[in-house]
């Protein structure tokens, strides 16, 4: 294998989709989701044989886009879209030894761009709520290496915009270094620094019509620079780079700016209402100069991602990136698609399951895994009555304790840690144990029921492989947004204790919680989290007795089994 430069082996490839997915709303790439002028369209439909077979000329394009702009045509030059401006700008300037200065986070392409060139990247993190870091970075302007400085405004993923006075203090320090300024998402702002070319030779301002003017598909972008700049890039940038149908579509859009200026003002009327809908969630909102938000969701990150999942709604993630951790970020759709979004999120009734008695009959794997262990180490057999009675004590809602009580009640010495590994050898035994026993309690058209009118939570005593195995295998885990197993639990926090479904309540949007469970533990659980506590009769005891210690222990309700819910609820 021919191996190519140490720079690009080095680097990891930008990942994009095979295909566009097909979503209810994609929200994760900041496209402009009206799509194109009507202009656009009629222009692309009347393309001709001939246009189309022969090499495209660029000068209609590049005069329009300079009158748009109030530049000379000999200060335009149109690329294949922003990317390959910026490649070919850092290409013309960066080389080995060099470096590139930029912000964190943002774009990632002219990082991989200067690494490709062989140039060192020095990314300067923003500061609190993504504050310019305006000392930390004009001091490594007085570094000699640094030859080209990145910089977006607005900037992605953020949303925030440079400021005159910041841009202002970072020029007259960078004279002779080259300035990028990316203003792909300008147009939604309504402010630029284009002026500054008429200021300094050493800018740069890389502009594109992916996103304001919905032409992501042909790839169109364009370089404003001073005469001597732009000859540079025609040396580097390939001549024939942006097809004909992209220039076609590129006049014609700018034809019909005020297509885009109504634009403009739906997605401003459509961010507010988003802006104000997760703020009210309890998001951190960031403001925004463009088209999209970056929404830090905080401990609802894996609630809202499940609800999005659900309703097909695609939003960009940033998995590995520690500072952006539990944020998103939402492309503005049209406004009619808010209320999509809105509903999505709305606050709903919720219920808390647990699992065993109650969604899952557990008798013949982790009852008789007691009755085995119990027999492992004294040869002698319990009772299901037996280990019914203590659960019905309340404080063993945990097995192994319940286990252990059982061993200790016959003076047996053995070690806790043997008798939860024998007991897990039993019950679990790497998924060939007695966990195969279980069954469903609950008839599967009860839960679909519940499923459109509720949010579904699990919050069970097991070890969460123990409890996603069961879920799975008995086909009932698509119901559930969310499970909280003792895994999750601190040691001493178990039931009774309402650290799980505390927990529970941090991570999702409620205005009512139900918890079912079926001991009396899950049901004093329920009352110190200040969730309705409900009672569900476990198989091995449908006495009165038990209903009544439930009721005292302030269960609202106490049914024989989960297909009675609907006594509870409405479904």
């Amino acid at each position: 294998m021919i191996k190519p430069k140490k720079q690009v082996q080095k680097l990891t490839a930008y990942s994009i989709p095979l295909d566009i997915k097909e979503c209810t709303l994609k929200l994760d790439s900041n496209e402009n989701l009206h799509g194109p002028s009507p202009r656009v369209l009629e222009a692309l439909r009347k393309l001709g044989k001939k246009e189309i077979s022969l090499y495209p000329a660029y000068g209609k394009l590049r005069e329009k886009i300079a009158e748009f702009n109030r530049f000379e045509l000999e200060n335009i030059k149109v690329t294949d879209g922003a990317d390959e401006a910026i490649s070919g700008i850092i290409q013309a300037y960066l080389g080995e030894g060099d470096v590139m200065l930029t912000l964190k986070p943002s774009f990632v392409m002219p990082v991989m761009y200067a690494k490709v060139a062989g140039a060192e990247v020095v990314e300067v993190d923003y500061e609190n709520n993504f504050t310019f870091p305006l000392d930390t970075f004009s001091c490594h302007l007085n570094d000699i290496r640094v030859k080209v400085i990145y910089l977006a405004s607005p900037n992605n993923p953020t949303g925030t915009v440079l400021s005159p006075e910041n841009l202002a203090k970072i020029l007259t320090k960078a004279k002779n270094k080259v300035v990028i300024i990316d203003e792909t998402y300008a147009n939604y702002y309504g402010e630029s620094f284009k002026g500054v070319v008429r200021k300094f030779d050493n800018i740069f301002i890389v502009r594109s019509f992916s996103k304001d003017f919905a032409l992501a598909g042909l790839r169109l972008g364009y370089v404003i620079s001073a005469k001597q700049n732009i000859e540079v890039l025609d040396k580097v940038i390939s001549p024939y780079s942006v097809n004909i149908a992209a220039v076609k579509a590129g006049l014609a859009a700018l034809e019909d700016f005020k297509y885009f200026i109504d634009i403009k003002n739906e997605v401003t009327r459509a961010k507010n209402k988003l802006t104000k809908l997760f703020t009210s969630l309890g998001c951190k909102v960031y403001p925004s100069g463009a088209n999209f938000l970056l929404i830090n969701c905080g401990q609802k990150f894996d609630y809202l991602m499940e609800l999005f999942s659900r309703q097909n709604i695609s939003v960009k993630t940033f998995e590995g990136n520690t500072k952006l951790k539990n944020h998103i970020r939402l492309t503005v759709p049209p406004e009619s698609k808010v209320p999509l979004i809105e509903d999505t999120v709305k606050l709903r009734h919720t219920i808390v399951f647990d699992m065993d008695g109650v969604l899952i009959d557990a008798t013949e794997s982790y009852r008789k895994t007691i009755s085995d262990t119990f027999e492992y180490f004294t040869g002698v057999k319990v009772s299901n009555e037996k280990i019914q009675e203590i659960k019905n004590m309340g404080g063993y809602n945990n097995d192994w304790d319940l286990t252990e009580y059982l061993l200790r009640s016959v003076d047996s010495k053995i070690d806790k840690k043997q008798i939860v590994e024998q007991f897990q050898k039993t019950y679990w035994d790497d998924g060939k144990g007695l966990i195969n026993n279980e069954t469903l309690l609950v008839d599967k058209k009860i839960l679909d029921k519940l499923n459109k009118k509720y949010n579904m939570f699990i919050f069970t005593g097991r070890l969460r492989e123990e409890a996603e195995y069961t879920l799975e295998k008995l086909g009932i885990r698509e119901y559930f947004l969310d499970i909280v197993t003792t895994s999750d639990i601190p040691e001493g926090k178990g039931k009774p204790d309402p650290y799980g479904l505390d927990l529970i309540k941090k991570k999702i949007l409620f205005d009512k919680i139900f918890y079912f469970g079926d001991t009396l533990d899950d049901l004093q659980c329920a009352e110190k989290a200040d969730v309705i506590p409900i009672g569900v009769l476990p198989p091995l005891d449908k006495k009165d007795d038990l209903k009544n210690k439930m009721y005292e222990k302030g269960a609202v309700m106490v049914v024989d089994s989960l297909n009675d819910v609907g006594k509870v609820l409405e479904i």
